[in-house]
């Protein structure tokens, strides 16, 4: 019994925490990240001079070092459709005239009220028919503004991003986390870019609150989702 109990605990806690598991894959940097070597940038310094700049004079101020920071424009629109049909149709027909059945066929025939030649002893027919048709259309859009941070500046002139934003109005929290790769000279002179030009990229969109969990599935659904056995 005590071990029916906790197993039920375990299901319930893990049936509580999968959005948490689903948020920790996009706030953690990938091992692939971490395993490529990362790329020190010289920074220009003018010593005793009023004026002190990173950079070239007349370029545009873009990230390019590890703690800069830039906007990241989302937006993604991802839409499917998959429609199907299905019909068949089968007939089948049996006739069989019986005459001779172990010496016993006159017996038979006086029971069915025939004789040998008559006709058919057994006459089956049958028919089957099924059609069916489905369609599932998906349209998911989201357009947001974001500023990330550089973590790691990588080889080939590209960067690590991470960004998060939450809004919490009105007893609703939103949370916004957004990381990849980009490569430093997508980034406009505005010091923006598109998610279009992000590899990579990891894209989690949560909100929490009365509306939210309205939409969303009851912990004891989605326990009993689990433990069904059909």
């Amino acid at each position: 019994m005590k071990r029916a109990v906790l197993s039920f605990a375990v299901l319930i806690v893990l049936a509580g925490c999968s959005t948490s598991n689903q948020e920790r894959k996009y706030v953690e940097m990938p091992e692939y990240v971490k395993a490529q070597p990362s790329v020190h940038v010289e920074t220009v310094s003018n010593e005793g001079s009023l004026w002190r700049d990173d950079g070239n004079l007349v370029s545009d101020i873009k990230a390019y070092r590890e703690g800069d920071i830039l906007t990241i424009v989302v937006n993604e629109v991802a839409s499917s459709s998959n429609k199907s049909s299905t019909k068949l149709s089968e007939d089948s027909s049996t006739k069989s005239g019986l005459t001779k059945l172990f010496g016993l066929e006159s017996a038979v025939f006086r029971a069915a009220g025939t004789v040998a030649g008559a006709g058919n002893l057994a006459d089956v027919g049958g028919s089957n028919s099924y059609k069916g048709s489905g369609e599932n259309t998906k349209d998911d859009k989201l357009q947001a503004t974001i500023t990330a941070r550089v973590i790691k500046v990588l080889p080939n002139h590209r960067l690590f991003i991470r960004g998060e934003k939450q809004i919490y109005t009105n007893g609703e929290e939103q949370t916004l986390i957004l990381t990849g790769i980009i490569d430093r000279y997508r980034i406009s002179n505005d010091n923006t870019i598109n998610s279009e030009y992000i590899s990579d990229a990891k894209i989690f969109y949560n909100g929490k609150g009365l509306v939210s969990d309205s939409r969303n599935k009851g912990w004891l659904t989605k326990l009993w989702e689990i433990v069904r056995p059909f």
